[in-house]
Protein backbone atom coordinates (compact mmCIF):
# COMPACT_ATOMS: atom_id res chain seq x y z
CA UNK A 1 0.00 0.00 0.00
CA UNK A 2 1.36 3.39 -0.99
CA UNK A 3 2.11 5.76 1.87
CA UNK A 4 0.34 9.13 1.42
CA UNK A 5 2.39 12.32 1.38
CA UNK A 6 -0.05 14.18 3.62
CA UNK A 7 -3.03 13.48 5.85
CA UNK A 8 -4.94 16.71 6.22
CA UNK A 9 -2.36 19.34 7.11
CA UNK A 10 0.08 16.73 8.46
CA UNK A 11 3.16 15.59 6.52
CA UNK A 12 3.60 11.81 6.58
CA UNK A 13 7.04 10.53 7.61
CA UNK A 14 6.52 6.77 7.73
CA UNK A 15 4.10 3.96 8.53
CA UNK A 16 4.72 2.71 12.07
CA UNK A 17 1.97 0.15 12.56
CA UNK A 18 -1.09 -1.63 11.18
CA UNK A 19 -4.09 -3.05 12.95
CA UNK A 20 -7.39 -4.69 12.06
CA UNK A 21 -9.15 -1.33 11.82
CA UNK A 22 -6.47 1.24 11.16
CA UNK A 23 -3.00 2.23 10.05
CA UNK A 24 -0.72 4.39 12.19
CA UNK A 25 1.67 6.89 10.61
CA UNK A 26 4.43 8.99 12.09
CA UNK A 27 3.79 12.54 10.85
CA UNK A 28 5.02 16.09 11.22
CA UNK A 29 2.69 18.85 12.37
CA UNK A 30 3.96 21.90 10.44
CA UNK A 31 2.02 24.39 12.56
CA UNK A 32 3.13 23.15 15.99
CA UNK A 33 6.47 21.88 14.59
CA UNK A 34 6.24 18.55 16.37
CA UNK A 35 6.10 14.86 15.61
CA UNK A 36 2.67 13.24 15.98
CA UNK A 37 1.09 9.84 15.41
CA UNK A 38 -1.95 9.64 13.13
CA UNK A 39 -4.29 6.67 13.15
CA UNK A 40 -6.26 6.38 9.91
CA UNK A 41 -9.40 4.26 9.63
CA UNK A 42 -8.77 1.53 7.04
CA UNK A 43 -12.30 0.06 6.98
CA UNK A 44 -14.07 2.57 4.77
CA UNK A 45 -16.07 1.79 1.64
CA UNK A 46 -18.28 3.76 -0.70
CA UNK A 47 -21.35 1.66 0.15
CA UNK A 48 -21.12 2.54 3.85
CA UNK A 49 -21.29 -1.09 4.98
CA UNK A 50 -22.05 -1.97 8.60
CA UNK A 51 -18.34 -2.60 9.24
CA UNK A 52 -17.47 0.78 7.73
CA UNK A 53 -20.07 2.62 9.81
CA UNK A 54 -18.91 0.87 13.00
CA UNK A 55 -15.26 1.68 12.25
CA UNK A 56 -16.10 5.36 11.80
CA UNK A 57 -18.11 5.35 15.00
CA UNK A 58 -15.22 3.81 16.93
CA UNK A 59 -12.80 6.41 15.57
CA UNK A 60 -14.91 9.40 16.43
CA UNK A 61 -15.87 7.86 19.77
CA UNK A 62 -12.17 7.66 20.67
CA UNK A 63 -11.62 11.27 19.61
CA UNK A 64 -14.62 12.43 21.63
CA UNK A 65 -13.91 10.53 24.86
CA UNK A 66 -10.12 10.84 24.98
CA UNK A 67 -10.20 14.44 23.80
CA UNK A 68 -12.00 15.33 27.03
CA UNK A 69 -9.21 13.80 29.15
CA UNK A 70 -5.89 15.37 30.13
CA UNK A 71 -3.75 13.05 32.24
CA UNK A 72 -0.03 12.18 32.01
CA UNK A 73 -0.82 8.44 31.89
CA UNK A 74 -3.44 8.68 29.12
CA UNK A 75 -2.32 9.03 25.50
CA UNK A 76 -3.43 12.48 24.34
CA UNK A 77 -5.70 13.05 21.35
CA UNK A 78 -4.55 16.26 19.66
CA UNK A 79 -6.87 16.51 16.66
CA UNK A 80 -9.31 14.54 14.50
CA UNK A 81 -10.83 14.85 11.06
CA UNK A 82 -11.48 13.23 7.70
CA UNK A 83 -9.31 13.17 4.60
CA UNK A 84 -10.82 11.76 1.38
CA UNK A 85 -13.66 10.33 3.48
CA UNK A 86 -11.18 8.50 5.72
CA UNK A 87 -11.47 9.37 9.44
CA UNK A 88 -8.22 9.99 11.28
CA UNK A 89 -7.12 10.78 14.83
CA UNK A 90 -3.98 12.72 15.71
CA UNK A 91 -2.23 11.41 18.84
CA UNK A 92 0.86 12.35 20.81
CA UNK A 93 3.87 10.47 19.45
CA UNK A 94 5.61 8.02 21.78
CA UNK A 95 9.18 7.44 20.65
CA UNK A 96 10.79 4.15 21.62
CA UNK A 97 7.81 2.86 23.59
CA UNK A 98 6.26 -0.59 23.67
CA UNK A 99 3.03 -2.13 24.93
CA UNK A 100 2.78 -4.32 28.01
CA UNK A 101 2.23 -7.33 25.74
CA UNK A 102 6.01 -7.68 25.69
CA UNK A 103 6.05 -8.24 29.45
CA UNK A 104 3.28 -10.84 29.87
CA UNK A 105 5.63 -13.53 28.58
CA UNK A 106 7.03 -15.89 31.24
CA UNK A 107 10.50 -15.38 29.77
CA UNK A 108 10.31 -11.59 29.97
CA UNK A 109 8.51 -10.71 33.21
CA UNK A 110 9.27 -7.40 34.91
CA UNK A 111 10.43 -7.17 38.51
CA UNK A 112 7.65 -7.11 41.07
CA UNK A 113 8.37 -3.53 42.19
CA UNK A 114 8.39 -2.32 38.55
CA UNK A 115 5.09 -4.09 37.94
CA UNK A 116 3.56 -2.42 40.99
CA UNK A 117 4.71 1.00 39.73
CA UNK A 118 3.05 0.38 36.36
CA UNK A 119 -0.20 -0.83 37.93
CA UNK A 120 -0.21 2.20 40.24
CA UNK A 121 0.02 4.59 37.28
CA UNK A 122 -2.76 2.69 35.49
CA UNK A 123 -5.04 2.75 38.54
CA UNK A 124 -4.54 6.51 38.95
CA UNK A 125 -5.25 7.14 35.26
CA UNK A 126 -8.41 5.03 35.32
CA UNK A 127 -9.56 6.77 38.49
CA UNK A 128 -9.13 10.10 36.68
CA UNK A 129 -11.09 8.92 33.63
CA UNK A 130 -13.82 7.18 35.63
CA UNK A 131 -14.37 10.25 37.82
CA UNK A 132 -15.00 12.20 34.63
CA UNK A 133 -17.56 9.66 33.51
CA UNK A 134 -15.38 7.86 30.95
CA UNK A 135 -15.26 4.05 31.06
CA UNK A 136 -12.57 2.55 28.81
CA UNK A 137 -14.15 -0.95 28.47
CA UNK A 138 -11.12 -2.44 26.69
CA UNK A 139 -8.23 -2.35 29.15
CA UNK A 140 -5.67 -4.97 28.11
CA UNK A 141 -1.90 -5.36 27.82
CA UNK A 142 -1.81 -4.16 24.21
CA UNK A 143 -3.72 -0.98 25.09
CA UNK A 144 -1.18 0.11 27.71
CA UNK A 145 2.01 1.69 26.39
CA UNK A 146 5.24 1.96 28.35
CA UNK A 147 7.45 4.82 27.22
CA UNK A 148 11.23 4.57 26.94
CA UNK A 149 11.56 6.35 30.30
CA UNK A 150 9.07 4.07 32.05
CA UNK A 151 5.86 6.11 31.97
CA UNK A 152 2.47 4.53 31.36
CA UNK A 153 0.18 5.69 28.53
CA UNK A 154 -3.28 4.13 28.33
CA UNK A 155 -4.56 4.25 24.76
CA UNK A 156 -7.36 3.13 22.41
CA UNK A 157 -10.58 4.51 23.87
CA UNK A 158 -12.46 3.39 20.74
CA UNK A 159 -15.21 1.53 22.61
CA UNK A 160 -15.16 3.78 25.67
CA UNK A 161 -18.45 5.18 26.89
CA UNK A 162 -19.65 7.93 29.19
CA UNK A 163 -21.38 6.63 32.30
CA UNK A 164 -24.22 9.10 31.68
CA UNK A 165 -24.79 10.49 28.22
CA UNK A 166 -27.63 11.27 25.85
CA UNK A 167 -25.44 10.44 22.85
CA UNK A 168 -25.68 7.15 20.98
CA UNK A 169 -22.54 5.21 21.80
CA UNK A 170 -20.88 1.95 20.83
CA UNK A 171 -22.68 -0.71 22.84
CA UNK A 172 -22.95 -4.50 23.00
CA UNK A 173 -20.53 -7.34 23.70
CA UNK A 174 -17.35 -5.44 22.87
CA UNK A 175 -13.90 -5.62 24.35
CA UNK A 176 -11.24 -8.33 24.31
CA UNK A 177 -12.80 -11.57 25.63
CA UNK A 178 -9.79 -12.55 27.79
CA UNK A 179 -10.06 -9.29 29.74
CA UNK A 180 -13.85 -9.00 29.96
CA UNK A 181 -15.47 -8.57 33.35
CA UNK A 182 -18.42 -10.77 34.38
CA UNK A 183 -20.82 -7.87 33.82
CA UNK A 184 -19.44 -7.35 30.30
CA UNK A 185 -19.81 -11.06 29.59
CA UNK A 186 -23.47 -10.82 30.64
CA UNK A 187 -23.88 -7.67 28.50
CA UNK A 188 -24.97 -5.71 31.57
CA UNK A 189 -24.39 -2.03 32.30
CA UNK A 190 -20.77 -1.30 33.14
CA UNK A 191 -19.08 1.16 35.50
CA UNK A 192 -15.51 2.12 36.26
CA UNK A 193 -15.22 -1.13 38.22
CA UNK A 194 -15.22 -2.93 34.87
CA UNK A 195 -11.94 -1.21 33.97
CA UNK A 196 -10.47 -2.22 37.34
CA UNK A 197 -11.41 -5.86 36.72
CA UNK A 198 -9.59 -5.74 33.38
CA UNK A 199 -6.60 -4.07 35.06
CA UNK A 200 -6.63 -6.98 37.51
CA UNK A 201 -6.33 -9.36 34.55
CA UNK A 202 -3.39 -7.32 33.23
CA UNK A 203 -1.79 -7.47 36.70
CA UNK A 204 -2.27 -11.26 36.78
CA UNK A 205 -0.56 -11.60 33.40
CA UNK A 206 2.33 -9.27 34.29
CA UNK A 207 3.04 -11.18 37.49
CA UNK A 208 2.62 -14.76 36.21
CA UNK A 209 3.03 -14.71 32.44
CA UNK A 210 -0.27 -16.57 32.16
CA UNK A 211 -3.87 -15.57 31.49
CA UNK A 212 -6.24 -16.16 34.43
CA UNK A 213 -8.71 -17.87 32.11
CA UNK A 214 -8.01 -19.75 28.90
CA UNK A 215 -10.46 -21.84 26.90
CA UNK A 216 -11.14 -23.00 23.37
CA UNK A 217 -14.12 -20.98 22.26
CA UNK A 218 -15.86 -17.86 23.48
CA UNK A 219 -18.70 -19.63 25.29
CA UNK A 220 -16.30 -21.72 27.38
CA UNK A 221 -14.20 -18.65 28.19
CA UNK A 222 -17.28 -16.69 29.29
CA UNK A 223 -18.35 -19.62 31.48
CA UNK A 224 -14.94 -19.53 33.21
CA UNK A 225 -15.13 -15.77 33.72
CA UNK A 226 -18.61 -16.09 35.24
CA UNK A 227 -18.20 -19.21 37.36
CA UNK A 228 -14.58 -20.24 37.93
CA UNK A 229 -11.71 -18.85 40.01
CA UNK A 230 -8.25 -18.44 38.48
CA UNK A 231 -5.21 -20.20 39.91
CA UNK A 232 -3.92 -17.99 42.77
CA UNK A 233 -1.05 -15.72 41.71
CA UNK A 234 1.15 -17.04 44.53
CA UNK A 235 0.85 -20.61 43.23
CA UNK A 236 2.31 -19.55 39.89
CA UNK A 237 4.91 -17.13 41.25
CA UNK A 238 5.74 -17.79 44.91
CA UNK A 239 7.83 -14.62 45.34
CA UNK A 240 4.79 -12.37 44.84
CA UNK A 241 3.90 -10.82 48.23
CA UNK A 242 0.59 -12.04 49.64
CA UNK A 243 -0.65 -8.44 49.92
CA UNK A 244 -0.09 -7.94 46.17
CA UNK A 245 -1.79 -11.25 45.33
CA UNK A 246 -4.79 -10.08 47.37
CA UNK A 247 -4.92 -6.82 45.39
CA UNK A 248 -5.11 -8.79 42.12
CA UNK A 249 -7.81 -11.06 43.55
CA UNK A 250 -9.83 -8.09 44.80
CA UNK A 251 -9.59 -6.30 41.45
CA UNK A 252 -10.85 -9.48 39.73
CA UNK A 253 -13.68 -10.20 42.14
CA UNK A 254 -16.82 -11.36 40.34
CA UNK A 255 -18.96 -9.49 42.88
CA UNK A 256 -19.01 -5.71 42.44
CA UNK A 257 -19.36 -5.02 46.15
CA UNK A 258 -16.18 -7.04 46.83
CA UNK A 259 -14.22 -5.44 43.99
CA UNK A 260 -12.34 -2.14 44.26
CA UNK A 261 -14.82 0.72 44.16
CA UNK A 262 -12.39 3.15 42.54
CA UNK A 263 -8.95 3.35 40.97
CA UNK A 264 -7.86 5.54 43.86
CA UNK A 265 -8.69 2.79 46.36
CA UNK A 266 -6.62 0.33 44.34
CA UNK A 267 -3.76 2.84 43.98
CA UNK A 268 -3.57 3.27 47.76
CA UNK A 269 -3.14 -0.48 48.28
CA UNK A 270 -0.51 -0.63 45.53
CA UNK A 271 1.39 2.26 47.14
CA UNK A 272 1.43 0.37 50.44
CA UNK A 273 2.81 -2.73 48.72
CA UNK A 274 5.50 -0.70 46.96
CA UNK A 275 6.65 0.78 50.28
CA UNK A 276 6.99 -2.71 51.75
CA UNK A 277 9.01 -3.93 48.75
CA UNK A 278 11.75 -1.37 49.38
CA UNK A 279 13.81 -2.53 52.34
CA UNK A 280 13.08 0.00 55.09
CA UNK A 281 15.70 1.54 57.33
CA UNK A 282 15.52 0.69 61.01
CA UNK A 283 12.38 2.55 62.02
CA UNK A 284 12.38 5.05 64.82
CA UNK A 285 9.66 4.60 67.44
CA UNK A 286 6.39 6.31 66.46
CA UNK A 287 6.59 8.81 69.33
CA UNK A 288 10.16 9.77 68.41
CA UNK A 289 9.14 10.27 64.78
CA UNK A 290 6.23 12.48 65.77
CA UNK A 291 8.36 14.64 68.06
CA UNK A 292 11.11 15.00 65.44
CA UNK A 293 8.69 16.01 62.69
CA UNK A 294 6.72 18.29 65.00
CA UNK A 295 9.87 20.39 65.54
CA UNK A 296 10.55 20.95 61.83
CA UNK A 297 9.77 24.53 60.65
CA UNK A 298 7.88 23.02 57.70
CA UNK A 299 5.15 21.83 60.09
CA UNK A 300 4.83 24.99 62.21
CA UNK A 301 1.28 25.65 61.00
CA UNK A 302 0.09 22.02 61.20
CA UNK A 303 -2.02 20.76 64.08
CA UNK A 304 -0.93 17.61 65.91
CA UNK A 305 -3.70 15.64 64.18
CA UNK A 306 -2.52 16.86 60.78
CA UNK A 307 1.08 15.87 61.54
CA UNK A 308 -0.19 12.42 62.52
CA UNK A 309 -2.02 12.18 59.18
CA UNK A 310 1.17 13.06 57.34
CA UNK A 311 3.11 10.35 59.17
CA UNK A 312 0.44 7.81 58.19
CA UNK A 313 1.03 8.70 54.52
CA UNK A 314 4.82 8.92 54.79
CA UNK A 315 7.84 6.66 54.81
CA UNK A 316 10.99 7.33 56.83
CA UNK A 317 14.04 7.15 54.52
CA UNK A 318 17.79 7.29 55.19
CA UNK A 319 20.55 8.00 52.68
CA UNK A 320 24.33 8.12 52.92
CA UNK A 321 26.61 10.79 51.50
CA UNK A 322 26.55 10.93 47.66
CA UNK A 323 23.51 8.63 47.43
CA UNK A 324 21.07 9.56 44.67
CA UNK A 325 17.65 10.38 46.14
CA UNK A 326 15.78 11.56 43.03
CA UNK A 327 16.81 11.32 39.38
CA UNK A 328 16.07 14.11 36.91
CA UNK A 329 13.41 13.09 34.39
CA UNK A 330 11.79 10.42 36.54
CA UNK A 331 8.03 10.41 37.07
CA UNK A 332 7.40 9.79 40.76
CA UNK A 333 4.22 10.35 42.73
CA UNK A 334 5.75 11.62 45.98
CA UNK A 335 7.51 14.54 47.62
CA UNK A 336 10.13 14.76 50.37
CA UNK A 337 10.76 16.76 53.55
CA UNK A 338 14.29 16.86 54.97
CA UNK A 339 14.38 15.69 58.60
CA UNK A 340 18.16 16.00 59.00
CA UNK A 341 21.21 16.58 56.81
CA UNK A 342 21.74 18.47 53.53
CA UNK A 343 21.06 17.58 49.89
CA UNK A 344 22.27 19.06 46.61
CA UNK A 345 19.92 20.05 43.79
CA UNK A 346 21.60 19.03 40.54
CA UNK A 347 20.47 19.91 37.01
CA UNK A 348 22.35 18.87 33.87
CA UNK A 349 25.22 17.57 36.05
CA UNK A 350 25.64 20.97 37.76
CA UNK A 351 24.77 21.74 41.39
CA UNK A 352 22.39 24.69 41.45
CA UNK A 353 21.44 24.88 45.14
CA UNK A 354 21.49 23.20 48.55
CA UNK A 355 18.52 22.24 50.71
CA UNK A 356 18.68 21.56 54.42
CA UNK A 357 16.65 20.44 57.46
CA UNK A 358 12.99 21.46 57.17
CA UNK A 359 13.12 22.10 53.40
CA UNK A 360 10.97 20.18 50.93
CA UNK A 361 11.62 18.99 47.39
CA UNK A 362 9.68 17.14 44.70
CA UNK A 363 6.54 19.16 45.44
CA UNK A 364 6.21 20.57 41.91
CA UNK A 365 6.27 17.12 40.29
CA UNK A 366 3.77 16.00 42.92
CA UNK A 367 1.37 18.86 42.20
CA UNK A 368 1.73 18.93 38.40
CA UNK A 369 2.22 15.16 37.94
CA UNK A 370 5.19 15.80 35.66
CA UNK A 371 8.74 14.49 35.48
CA UNK A 372 11.36 15.53 38.00
CA UNK A 373 13.04 18.72 36.80
CA UNK A 374 16.28 18.11 38.75
CA UNK A 375 18.23 15.41 40.57
CA UNK A 376 18.69 15.34 44.34
CA UNK A 377 21.92 13.95 45.85
CA UNK A 378 22.73 13.52 49.55
CA UNK A 379 25.64 15.76 50.63
CA UNK A 380 26.02 13.98 53.97
CA UNK A 381 23.96 11.39 55.82
CA UNK A 382 20.33 12.48 55.57
CA UNK A 383 16.95 11.45 56.93
CA UNK A 384 13.90 12.19 54.81
CA UNK A 385 10.16 11.95 55.06
CA UNK A 386 8.83 10.56 51.76
CA UNK A 387 5.12 11.38 51.36
CA UNK A 388 3.22 9.27 48.85
CA UNK A 389 0.70 11.05 46.62
CA UNK A 390 -1.95 8.33 46.63
CA UNK A 391 -1.89 8.01 50.41
CA UNK A 392 -1.88 11.79 50.84
CA UNK A 393 -5.07 12.03 48.80
CA UNK A 394 -6.76 10.01 51.54
CA UNK A 395 -5.86 12.65 54.13
CA UNK A 396 -8.33 15.27 55.30
CA UNK A 397 -9.06 18.29 53.12
CA UNK A 398 -7.53 20.53 55.80
CA UNK A 399 -4.21 18.67 55.67
CA UNK A 400 -4.10 18.72 51.88
CA UNK A 401 -4.87 22.45 51.81
CA UNK A 402 -2.14 23.05 54.39
CA UNK A 403 0.40 21.39 52.07
CA UNK A 404 -0.81 23.37 49.07
CA UNK A 405 -0.38 26.64 50.99
CA UNK A 406 3.17 25.72 51.96
CA UNK A 407 4.02 24.56 48.44
CA UNK A 408 2.76 27.87 47.02
CA UNK A 409 4.77 29.84 49.57
CA UNK A 410 7.87 27.74 48.81
CA UNK A 411 7.47 28.35 45.09
CA UNK A 412 7.16 32.11 45.62
CA UNK A 413 10.28 32.15 47.84
CA UNK A 414 12.30 30.19 45.29
CA UNK A 415 11.17 32.39 42.41
CA UNK A 416 12.07 35.48 44.45
CA UNK A 417 15.54 34.07 45.20
CA UNK A 418 16.02 33.21 41.53
CA UNK A 419 15.03 36.74 40.49
CA UNK A 420 17.50 38.23 42.98
CA UNK A 421 20.28 35.99 41.66
CA UNK A 422 19.50 37.00 38.09
CA UNK A 423 19.44 40.68 39.05
CA UNK A 424 22.82 40.31 40.75
CA UNK A 425 24.22 38.56 37.68
CA UNK A 426 22.90 41.22 35.29
CA UNK A 427 24.20 43.99 37.51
Amino acid sequence: MKIPEKIGKYEVISCVGRGSMGIVYACHDPFADRKVAIKVCSIVDENQSQASRLAKKLFFNEAHTTGALDHPSILSVLDAGEDADQPYIVLEFIDGGDTLKRYIDKENLLSIDRTVEILFQCAKALDYANRRGVIHRDIKATNILLTADGRVKICDFGIAQYSSSDQTQVMGLLGSPRYMSPEQAREEDVTGQTDLYSLGVVAYELLTGEAPFAANGLSKLINQILHEDPTPVGDLRPDVPEQLAQIVAKAMSKQLDARYQSGQEMAVDLANVFSSLVEPASPAPAEDKFNTVRELPFFNEFTDDEVAEVLDAAEWKQYQSLDSVVDEGNLEHSFFIIVSGDVAVVKAAKQISTLTKGDCFGEMSYVTKTQRSASIVAIDDVELLRVDAALMEQASTATQLRFNQIFLRTLIERLTNTSEELARYVA
